[in-house]
């Protein structure tokens, strides 16, 4: 997969930049902080922009390109992250896999699901990786979360709640960020915070397809982009996924998952701030484990456990994130986590899409059909 561009004596990810968005800035520094990837160019519209945003994180040897083209032209570079305004993501992502660039994409991945298959189906066919920047689903919490949603015996999910939201303020509101503006990032607030939400909650019923999906619109732009909202996610045997988004309430991270066997009891995993850990160094979640017979009480007495996950400075999620797509990228063995990866990506888009549909029609309920691209 894009293996022959890539140096077999360093095994190292030569990465380029694609566009000098804030997240962007972020990224560049948690790739310096991998063995794995190397950050060796950037490209903006302009050559300036590209030598300013190097010199203000104060990075050396870096490259710069003067326009995209030159970037995706590059014979020195082996992946491209793409933190572009989503409406620009398919025509860069396809010239970029047509020339056998990897492709570390920000999300929402594109502002359909229609184009999210075209653009995993080109990858697939020229042989490269495509990932998206989802930075929690590589931390080590949400790997030791996963083994417990992987339990068939044990983990039966009834109620999945989550909320990601923050205080964008009336400038950021008024068109004054590319995620308030329909020309460049259309799905608003549920495109960017509730992707995430989407996410953790897809993993907690392990990426079974929903069976429709409804949306509640609190505030939106006069043309349509997403400001607040909450949203219900249904699936078989009346489980449910509901979550707010928004740019409106300050900054909340939350999810819990509640599952119930009639055979085992019932559990519950909480966590207060799932997609950034507000501390590198710390982070943890709870179990709640609850007996197999509760009674009617409030003050039934249930047995807590907590777990605390340390976390090292040196290796922030996305870093890890970084070195999860590098592994992608030099290890020939790894083609069904590269599956793993795609079918999250392509579910989370379709129940985005399913939301952003049921928005624009009062609040409709919409199906959610079985993919068919995996």
């Amino acid at each position: 997969m894009g293996r022959s561009m890539i140096s077999e004596e360093k095994k190292i990810i030569r990465v380029g930049v694609m566009g000098t968005a804030a997240i962007a800035k972020k990224n560049a520094l948690a790739i310096s902080r991998s063995s794995r990837v190397e950050l060796v160019g950037v490209a903006s519209r302009t050559m300036e922009k590209a030598e300013a945003w190097v010199k203000e994180l104060g990075l050396s040897n870096i490259r710069c390109f003067e326009g995209y083209e030159a970037l995706v032209n590059a014979n020195d570079v082996d992946a491209v992250y793409v933190p572009l305004p989503t409406t620009y993501h398919l025509e860069w992502v396809l010239k970029l896999a047509r020339k056998k660039k990897n492709i570390l994409i920000e999300k929402p991945v594109g502002t359909t699901l229609a184009q999210v298959e075209e653009m995993i189906q080109v990858c697939r066919e020229q042989g490269v990786v495509i990932m998206d920047g989802t930075m929690f689903f590589h931390h080590p919490r949400f790997l030791a979360m996963k083994r417990f949603f992987d339990d068939k015996l044990h983990w039966h999910p009834k109620r999945v709640t989550s909320a990601f939201s923050f205080y964008g303020g009336n400038n950021f509101l008024d068109k004054g960020n590319i995620r308030t503006r329909k020309d460049a990032d259309p799905l608003g607030c549920l495109g960017d915070v509730g992707w995430y939400c989407i996410r953790i909650g897809l993993a907690a019923f392990r990426f079974e397809t929903p069976s429709f999906v409804q949306t509640r619109v609190h505030d939106q732009s006069d043309d349509g982009v997403l400001f607040d909202l909450d949203c219900d996610v249904f699936f078989s045997n009346d489980a449910l996924l509901t979550f707010h988004c928004s740019f409106k309430h300050h900054l909340r991270s939350w999810f819990e998952a509640y599952s119930r066997d009639d055979r085992y009891g019932g559990r519950i995993i909480r966590c207060t701030d799932f997609v950034i850990p507000r501390r590198e160094e710390y982070c943890d979640f709870s179990i709640e484990e609850l007996p197999d017979q509760q009674t009617i009480e409030y003050d039934t007495i249930v047995n807590t456990s907590h777990i605390n996950l340390p976390f090292s400075l040196t290796q922030p999620q996305e870093t890890l994130m970084w070195n999860s797509f590098a592994e992608l990228i030099l290890d020939n063995n790894a083609l069904e986590r590269r599956a793993y990866y795609e079918r999250a990506m392509l579910m989370t888009q379709q129940v985005l899409q399913a939301a952003l549909q049921s928005a624009q029609t009062g609040g409709a309920k919409v199906s959610v059909p079985p993919l068919t691209s995996v």
